[in-house]
């Protein structure tokens, strides 16, 4: 007995009387914050539930990932690659390229670019081919332009590719389709070039250099109102059939190891020392500085000797041509003297001469050694200085009188471009006023609307008339009596000037004509270059000129007045 109520004692709960009766001295615990509360632990049962419950899940997981990759992968592969999403290219339409009477010179025809028949058109217009290097933004199936306007405009042209996503199975049955992005077609291209006169005077030149011993030669004639270049040739040149089309790599490398240099614009590209056409530039330059009056006479006896720079005791001897007597600016010009030219360039006796920084300052005013800034690629070429040859002719630095008389003549380190020359002639035509040069007449888009070129920029010379006057009917005699009278009596006025410019030794030459039509009203800037000649063979350039003349008088008389 004692024991069971000391048991029951033991584990007899508070009552609540006795709570309350003792509830007065209770601490001062803020409930709020769980004081003087006691804390009970969670029961281990539940923690085993959670545990067991977390333990299914992750079995799940388990169970369903071995059956999608064992039980269910192979078929869940083979629907895979069943259904395929394929991107295929949408294809724009390549622009046209026309000459400027709207005559197709590049177009389109499945499965290949076409191009022209016509010769002479190549470096102009240029051909399309898969890019040796793809790009992020190339498309391995798509050409892009190699060359010429083709390259020059590859952007205007190419337009760009539209895309459509296609899902297929693996038999290439379509289950669905869709386009992507839209094809936007290229614009097409105005060229300000007249294809048919180009041809011929392609075959002009090509004609002359085979038949005369020419190495190669080069054609441009532009309009000086407008600046609208008609025509830009050069022979050799390569096959746009040959290169259109699916043409192999071989044919390509054939043209790049041929030694006549076929993919060579020599128009835009080609060096060369401009000979005695450059005495234009020279006389300008000197009526200018007041070096001389138009009308001053220089005796030519046929040679001038001056202190040789090596031994003072010995001369330097420097030819003219021909003795040509007493000659006056016009008549320097007309007969092409060389001696009045040293004079007047370099200085002899009492003609103190303009000297190498003024004539490089002339021939830079004329774009002599610089981009004309046409849209093919050019080269700048050079009008060399006192400073340049210090520099890059370190074996003999010292720029000498001797360097001064063979830069007057068009002799020596000055490299100039055909289209240059053009450029300096249509300043001569035009008293010194000559349009921008361009050959992109205008672009046409697919909706149709015409985006012209800005409005055409013009260059001025500070000359006055007078000087140009004077040097004009020096170029009109040398047609009329004069080194360029291979043009006269052509129906049409010419004026000109000839140029012989030495390779070399002096045994190969290249020729040179420069001029202007008609003489009253100029419309037509001409310069024709054929290079590496004979030094003995009595036609050149001035014959090529002649045939082009007379071509224009009967075919494009309307080329010859007022320009439309």
């Amino acid at each position: 007995m004692f024991w069971r109520r000391k048991s029951n004692l033991t584990h007899r709960g508070i009552e609540p009387d006795e709570i309350f009766l003792d509830s007065k001295n209770l601490p001062g615990f803020d409930r709020e914050l769980f004081e003087g509360r006691l804390e009970l632990p969670i029961s281990p049962r539940a923690t085993y539930l959670f545990y067991a419950a977390f333990l299914v899940i992750v079995a799940l997981f388990i169970f369903r990932l071995v059956d999608l990759q064992i039980a269910e992968g192979g078929e869940l592969r083979a629907r895979a690659d069943s259904n395929r999403l394929v991107r295929v290219r949408l294809p724009a339409e390549r622009g046209l390229i026309y000459d400027r009477s709207g005559t197709e010179l590049a177009w389109n025809d499945p499965g290949a670019r076409q191009y022209s028949h016509l010769m002479g058109l190549a470096h102009v217009v240029g051909y399309v081919g898969y890019p040796d290097d793809f790009s992020d933004n190339e498309n391995p199936k798509a050409k892009i332009g190699q060359a010429g306007i083709e390259r020059v405009y590859n952007d205007v042209l190419g337009g760009r590719d539209g895309s459509r996503l296609v899902e297929e199975d693996v038999d290439g049955i379509v289950i669905s389709q869709g386009v992507e992005y839209i094809a936007k077609d290229g614009d097409d291209v105005v060229l300000t070039i007249d294809a048919p006169l180009q041809s011929v005077l392609f075959q002009k030149i090509k004609e002359t250099v085979l038949e005369r011993g020419f190495r190669a030669g080069s054609v441009v004639l532009a309009n000086p109102v407008t600046g609208e270049i008609l025509a830009a040739t050069s022979f050799p040149e390569y096959s746009l059939s040959r290169l259109s089309g699916s043409s192999s790599q071989e044919v390509v490398d054939d043209y790049r190891s041929d030694a006549r240099k076929p993919f060579f614009f020599r128009a835009f590209e080609g060096l060369y020392a401009p000979g005695s056409t450059f005495k234009t530039v020279v006389a300008l330059g000197a009526l200018a500085e007041g070096i001389v009056a138009d009308d001053h006479q220089i005796f030519s006896s046929g040679s001038i000797a001056i202190p040789n720079p090596y031994n003072p005791r010995e001369e330097s001897r420097f030819y003219d041509w021909k003795a040509h007597g007493w000659v006056d600016l016009r008549r320097a010009l007309a007969v092409s003297s060389n001696i009045y030219f040293y004079a007047i360039g370099g200085g002899f006796e009492n003609t103190k001469g303009l000297g190498v920084a003024k004539i490089a300052e002339y021939a830079k005013k004329f774009g002599l050694g610089a981009s004309v800034g046409v849209e093919l690629p050019e080269k700048e070429g050079l009008v060399p200085t006192s400073e340049w040859k210090a520099k890059n002719q370190p074996s003999d630095p010292v720029w000498r009188v001797g360097d001064t008389y063979n830069l007057s003549i068009g002799q020596g380190m000055i490299q100039v471009t055909p289209v240059q020359m053009a450029q300096l002639v249509s300043f001569i035509a035009m008293d010194g006023v000559s349009a921008q040069f361009h050959i992109i007449k205008e672009t046409r888009s697919e909706n149709s609307a015409v985006a012209r070129p800005s409005a055409v920029s013009y260059k001025t010379m500070n000359i006055s008339k007078d000087a140009f006057f004077a040097v004009k009917e020096g170029m009109l005699a040398a047609v009329r009596g004069g080194t360029a009278s291979a043009l006269s009596g052509l129906g049409v006025s010419v004026a000109g000037k000839t140029g012989t410019a030495e390779v070399g030794f002096g045994k190969i030459v290249n020729s040179w004509f420069i001029g202007f039509l008609p003489y009253e009203n100029p419309q037509l800037a001409l310069a024709v270059v054929l290079e590496g000649g004979d030094a003995k063979n009595l036609v050149g350039a001035p014959f090529v000129a002649r045939e082009i003349v007379s071509w224009l008088v009967e075919n494009r008389p309307e080329y010859l007045s007022a320009f439309r």
